[in-house]
């Protein structure tokens, strides 16, 4: 792939993304989109229109790990490496306690099915989608797990009972249906045509609707007074994830195709249902959605630089 066309695939993916953000901006300003709206909004996406659209992916996902197990291995130690390396970074760039958990969040929880994919399929083809949906199911159902401790735990004061959010963890809609999900993808079930379309309608909301919503909870003063946690969660997640983490695979034996996948997995900006994680777990909403913005700036320019050089050395 030419260099022109690596640029160009990066610009059509994310671009959608920053025009419905930019919506989101818009209709706050203009007085159209109450704070109500924002939480109601966050509540149906959580509740009921992710968990469908992560049910039905994870569902139709070929999920067996014995077409590329050390790529799997690698990839899923890589991530939960990393992520615990950002738990430990917390204490030192966050001072309040109350926004640790959504600086781990946005520093570790890529957007794996929205920009993940998309990449993968543009830069690899099917090839990269297949791959790439080995340890799909295992990063969600993770990122899931810790973003919600990490949010809940930090949320809370110092030295409360861990069953209040180990309790809310098991009942969680969003890795209830991930769960499920994995389950019926190892089995291959075969949903009914109206039931898997009425799932689909509903899933296919999730994105505008969280993507507004973001836009929708920027507070652009806090760029223009940079927070130290809000810009540290977002190199962390777009520049320091794939510096770390593509040696070590590269280190394990990886190449081509799964080298590049590793590095777009790694690179890929925070995931945009942050924002409603923070929300609904009584974190920093306004600091989330702002993480969200940043990821999206640096993953655009070090996913362009990084495939560059990745294809240019003929390593990926």
């Amino acid at each position: 792939m030419q260099h022109f066309e690596v640029v160009g695939f990066v610009f059509t993916a994310i671009l959608p993304v920053y025009l419905l953000t930019t919506l989101g901006v818009l209709l706050r300003r203009m007085g159209w989109l109450s704070e109500g709206f924002l939480q109601d909004s966050s509540r149906l996406v959580f509740n009921f229109a992710a968990p469908a659209m992560l049910f039905l992916s994870l569902s139709s996902a070929n999920l067996s790990i014995t077409e590329a197990p050390r790529f799997l291995f690698v990839s899923v130690a890589l991530l939960i490496i990393l992520s615990l390396v950002a738990w430990g970074l917390s204490r030192l760039i966050v001072t309040r306690r109350g926004d640790r958990g959504v600086f781990i969040q946005g520093a570790t929880r890529g957007n794996l099915l929205i920009s993940g994919l998309a990449m993968a399929y543009n830069v690899y083809g099917v090839e990269g989608v297949a791959l790439a949906s080995l340890p799909m199911g295992l990063f969600i159902i993770f990122n899931n797990i810790y973003s919600i401790s990490m949010l809940k735990f930090y949320s809370q004061q110092a030295g409360s009972p861990a069953k209040s959010y180990i309790s809310d963890i098991v009942k969680n809609p969003i890795i209830i249906s991930v769960l499920l999900g994995t389950i019926a993808g190892l089995i291959e079930l075969e949903l009914p045509a109206a039931l898997a379309n009425s799932g689909r309608l509903l899933g296919q909301i999730t994105v505008p609707l969280v993507l507004i919503n973001v836009g929708a909870s920027l507070d652009f003063a806090q760029l223009r007074s940079p927070s130290l946690a809000g810009w540290g969660a977002a190199l962390y997640k777009c520049l320091l994830m794939p510096v770390l983490g593509v040696p070590i695979a590269w280190y394990c034996g990886l190449r081509g195709i799964e080298l590049g996948i590793v590095f777009l997995v790694l690179s890929s900006p925070t995931s945009t249902i942050s924002v409603v994680f923070a929300q609904v777990f009584g974190g920093n909403a306004k600091m989330a959605a702002n993480i969200v913005l940043l990821s999206g700036l640096f993953s655009f320019v070090f996913v362009v630089c990084g495939l560059i050089f990745l294809r240019t050395q003929g390593l990926a």
